[in-house]
C-alpha cells in the first residue's frame, strides 16, 4: 500500500508566525503535496492534523478551512484529516468535518491487508474534550484505551497507528501524550503494531521502541517539500 503523509500545514492569512511558520504558504504546499501523490499513485493519503491556524475573525478560519477542503476534494487520491489541537481550537469535530466533508474522517479500516488504526487525543487528562477557544498543547490526553486494546486484538494484518499528538518517547516531552506510556503499552502487547506516524513536533523525529518504529513528520508550515510516501 503506497501512502502519501502530510503533518501541520498551520494555513492562515498571516505571512508569519513563532518566527519560523510560513502560514500564508502552506496552501500551495497543500496543491503541490497532491500534485506528488497524484503523480505517485498514492492509494491513500493522511494529513496528521493542524491544517489550519487562528485568525482574528472566524469567518476567516472558516475560509481557510474550506481552501484546504477544495484542494482535497478535488484530488484523486483519497484522504483521512485528523484533528490537531489549532483545529480543535478554532472548530467543534462537527464543524470540522462539515466542511472537509464526513468522508475524511478518520476511521479505522483495512487497505490491502494492512490495519489502519487512527488515535484522537485532542483532550484534556481530565477527560473533557477540547472546544473552541480552550484547548491546552501541552494537556493532552487518548481516551478510550480499552476500546484500542479491542481494536488492535481483533485487527487483521499489519497494524499501523495515525495520531496528531506524539507517543513516541524520544520526542520533547512537552507534546507527548499524558497516557503515552499506556498506550504505547498496548500497542506494543499486540505485537501487530508495525509502525505509529504523528506530527504536532515540529522538527520531526524518526525512532524505534518496543520493536514499533515511531514517525514524527516535519511540519509542513515550516518547510518546504515536507510531505511524504510510506509505503506499508
Amino acid at each position: 500500500m503506497r501512502l502519501g503523509i502530510y503533518a501541520d500545514p498551520h494555513y492562515s492569512s498571516q505571512a508569519l508566525t513563532c518566527s519560523v511558520r510560513f502560514n500564508s504558504r502552506s496552501l500551495d504546499k497543500i496543491r503541490e503535496a497532491y500534485r506528488f501523490f497524484e503523480r505517485e499513485k498514492c492509494d491513500l493519503c493522511v494529513c496528521l492534523g493542524d491544517l489550519i491556524d487562528k485568525e482574528k475573525e472566524h469567518s476567516l478560519e472558516i475560509e481557510n478551512l474550506k481552501k484546504v477542503s477544495d484542494i482535497i476534494g478535488s484530488s484523486s487520491v483519497p484522504t483521512v484529516c485528523l484533528m490537531g489541537n489549532h483545529d480543535a481550537f478554532a472548530f467543534t469535530k462537527e464543524e470540522f468535518y462539515d466542511i472537509l466533508g464526513w468522508g475524511t474522517l478518520p476511521l479505522d479500516r483495512n487497505e490491502k491487508g494492512k490495519s489502519l488504526v487512527f488515535l484522537d487525543a485532542c483532550y484534556f487528562k481530565s477527560g473533557a474534550r477540547y472546544m473552541p477557544g480552550d484547548t491546552d498543547w501541552t494537556d493532552t490526553y487518548c481516551p478510550f484505551e480499552e476500546k484500542l486494546r479491542e481494536d488492535v486484538s481483533f485487527a487483521t494484518g499489519d497494524v499501523y497507528v495515525f495520531v496528531h499528538q506524539n507517543l513516541d518517547p524520544a520526542v520533547e516531552k512537552r507534546h507527548l501524550v499524558s497516557n503515552a506510556e499506556s498506550i504505547n503499552g498496548i500497542l506494543f502487547g499486540s505485537q501487530k503494531v508495525k509502525a505509529v506516524f504523528q506530527g504536532h513536533y515540529h522538527p520531526g523525529c524518526r525512532n524505534v521502541y518496543n520493536g514499533i518504529r515511531y514517525v514524527t513528520f516535519p511540519a509542513m508550515c515550516e518547510s518546504d517539500g515536507a510531505y511524504f510516501i510510506e509505503e506499508l
